[in-house]
């Protein structure tokens, strides 16, 4: 697996690099992705989210994480020694603190359940529909649950949030 993480200079640190890494990893393996992967994760200032959501969402406001898919992790037309291009998680911090509290969270702990969520959508998980958006929230759940178990954290205290119906877009 490779991540390339990028930061625009204005941007406030929510996670590590090595942490960014480490869900991206923990992520796939839970997904039993097994093969070489690469990933880009951005954070990003305000005005950066908002074009973007503008431009390819058609919704002109600024969002907390977009992703944009490259290739599926079945796709056959990638040889199988060659790694799968999987797409870009943009998160915008700015906005992933702003919300934290609303949802009872901590501003790196949303950050997290965003980088999650972004993941699985570049897996190929959605929320358009009531029967996938609650597929992929008890997927959010689960993973952000093992994840706080690696990290020493009683799981019992993560929270989520109705984080992937989308009705206010």
């Amino acid at each position: 697996m490779n991540v390339l993480i990028a930061r625009d200079e204005d941007t406030e640190l929510l996670l590590e690099d090595v942490e960014v890494r480490d869900i991206c990893a923990q992520v796939l393996v839970a997904e039993q992705v097994e093969r070489p992967v690469e990933i880009s994760v951005s954070f990003v200032v305000d005005d950066v989210i908002h074009e973007l959501n503008r431009t390819w969402r058609g919704i002109d406001r600024v969002t907390d994480v977009l992703s944009f898919e490259c290739d599926a992790v079945d796709d056959p037309t990638v040889p199988a020694d060659e790694p799968i291009e999987l797409g870009d998680i943009i998160l915008a911090p700015a906005q992933i603190s702003r919300q934290a509290p609303g949802f009872g969270n901590t501003p790196a702990d949303e950050c997290r359940l965003m980088l999650v969520h972004g993941l699985l959508h570049l897996l190929g998980y959605d929320h358009i529909e009531d029967d996938d958006a609650a597929v992929m929230e008890a997927r959010e759940d689960a993973l952000l649950r093992e994840l706080a178990t690696r990290r020493g954290v009683d799981m019992d205290t993560v929270r989520v949030g109705p984080t992937t119906n989308h009705a206010h877009d």
